[in-house]
């Protein structure tokens, strides 16, 4: 994937496509909180043969704007992908969306920016509130950490180091290559993108996301897989497994032995995954 600049919707963007000219179907792939669209540079490479791939870098992450205002929530950040999506021209069959990324994809279809979506694949999607105190207490932290200026470039200090890097990769559940964790090493060192993050964190709201959905897939059925690796501990996948049972005709399906970068540990998942999902689409 070749990583251009793009203007959409008051933002430069930093965006990844597969060479155009390009007759395949779009693909949409959205990188979770903290991440980039590097993150989806080995299940591309599956993926590419089938698909014409975009994947943005999101507002505040890798080479992206962050909003002005700092206000990075759910709704906002769904309308800057679309209007993204308007300013490429294109209109994906089919999005993959990890962590965050996931209920961004859920924002999407709901808003209606999706008009030629056939299916939509979830991994290790953060759909939930954060349960008891950390819902209500974690986002006021966030915020308030925002008004710090100088805390971005103070957390870059600490958290680029590599030891400090290897230990936050490893507590997400997963186990990633020495590249993998260098892609890590590299956004932490940017104090941008942990303003990004943390703007994000502190705005983010997926209260209202699965009623929603309830309603809307009773009326308008779209295939949906919610898929989550059984070691994640960063989103557990019980929470995947909770909202594919409410949601009507949605798929459950755990990945043993892999945590919450699933996608980054098995690359070809993404891939098979997604060929289930289309195949069911299509009949």
């Amino acid at each position: 994937m070749q990583a251009d600049a793009a203007a959409a919707g008051g933002l430069r963007w930093c965006v990844r496509r597969t060479p155009p000219p390009d007759a395949r179907p779009c693909l949409l792939l959205l990188h979770g909180t903290g991440s980039s669209g590097l993150s989806w540079a080995g299940s591309a490479a599956h993926l590419a043969p089938t698909y014409s791939l975009l994947v943005p870098d999101l507002p505040g992450h890798g080479g992206t704007d962050g909003f002005a205002d700092g206000v990075a929530s759910l709704p906002r950040m769904a309308r800057a992908v679309a209007a993204l999506l308007q300013a490429q021209q294109v209109s994906p069959v089919a999005v993959v969306g990890h962590s965050a990324g996931a209920a961004l994809m859920l924002r999407l279809w709901l808003d209606g920016a999706l008009p030629d979506a056939r299916a939509l694949l979830s991994l290790n999607g953060a759909l939930l509130p954060l349960p008891g105190v950390a819902g209500s207490v974690f986002p006021v932290l966030a915020r308030a950490l925002t008004r710090v200026p100088m805390l971005p470039w103070l957390a870059a200090q600490a958290a680029s180091q590599p030891r400090a890097v290897q230990r936050l990769v490893d507590s997400t559940g997963s186990r990633l290559g020495a590249g993998e964790v260098a892609h890590y090493q590299g956004l932490l060192r940017q104090p941008s993108h942990l303003a990004g993050a943390l703007q994000m964190m502190a705005h983010w709201d997926v209260t209202p996301l699965v009623p929603a959905l309830r309603q809307r897939l009773a009326r308008e059925p779209i295939p949906l897989m919610l898929a989550a690796g059984r070691r994640d501990t960063t989103v557990p996948s019980a929470q995947s497994e909770q909202v594919a049972h409410a949601l009507p005709g949605a798929l459950w399906r755990p990945l043993e032995g892999l945590g919450h970068l699933a996608h980054e540990e098995a690359p070809a998942l993404v891939a098979e995954l997604l060929g289930e999902l289309m195949l069911r689409a299509s009949r």
